[in-house]
């Protein structure tokens, strides 16, 4: 059965906002303009806007117009913030389930990132991490045993930041990311609800505490439906 057209004409919106093509206060067409646009009723119109304003995606002003009003998740590369932090500053419900939580010998490659022997004791652990319920992210994390001992899944189903800062006493020094477009394998898709192939975002990242020790690789395969990244380009004297 075909969705009622009020509700095509919202998702349509909703998925614009959510992108980021639509972006905070920024102003929807007027009724009129949506009406010759979409060749329906005023009526439908309103019904579709009613709908994104009850989801909270925007907010009507008498007199003035239809306007923007969802945060969408933002990841500053310059400031360290962890995922936790940063989705309930903006007023959203940020939710984390662990798929995954082993002990095992670091192999090669992972060995390399975290500048630790091969067949050191490491953690492999993979979370799925959600904004307002939706699945965002899907991050695989490699942390050493020796600075985690105590490490868990309860710990790992809350703020990982808040653990390694406000347990364990260390001192977060920075974290080394590089983002590459990709597409999403059948094993990424199922658990990002999407489809194989569609067009996400990697992240790699090794973050290193001020002792110099590195406690952290992750790979995070971001869907970026309500996370968007931001970079602040300085320009340095000649």
């Amino acid at each position: 059965m075909a969705k009622p057209l009020y509700r095509q004409i919202a998702e349509t919106f909703e998925q614009k906002i959510y992108s980021g093509e639509l972006d905070l206060e920024d102003v929807l067409p007027t009724e009129q303009a949506l009406q010759e646009l979409y060749k329906v009723s005023r009526v439908t119109i309103r019904k579709a806007l009613e709908q994104l304003e009850n989801q909270g995606l925007v907010e009507r002003i008498k007199g003035s117009g239809t306007y923007v009003k969802y945060h969408s998740a933002k990841h500053d590369a310059i400031k360290l913030q962890g995922f936790d932090e940063n989705i309930t500053a903006l007023g959203r419900i940020a939710g984390t389930k662990v798929i995954h939580f082993q002990l095992e010998q670091a192999l090669p490659t992972i060995a390399r990132q975290l500048r630790i022997e091969v067949g050191t004791s490491i953690f492999s652990i993979v979370r799925i991490r959600t904004i307002d319920n939706e699945p965002e992210i899907l991050e695989q994390s490699y942390m050493p045993l020796s600075l985690f001992p105590d490490l868990s899944v309860k710990v790992m189903e809350s703020s990982k930041y808040h653990y390694v800062e406000q347990q364990k006493g260390y001192q977060i020094s920075h974290s080394r990311q590089d983002v590459k477009p990709v597409l999403a394998t059948t094993i990424v898709a199922k658990h990002l609800n999407v489809e194989t192939n569609h067009p996400i975002l990697r992240l790699r990242s090794v973050s290193e505490l001020k002792t110099g020790e590195t406690f952290e690789y992750s790979i995070q395969y971001l869907r970026g439906f309500q996370y968007r990244f931001e970079y602040i380009a300085r320009r340095g004297l000649d």
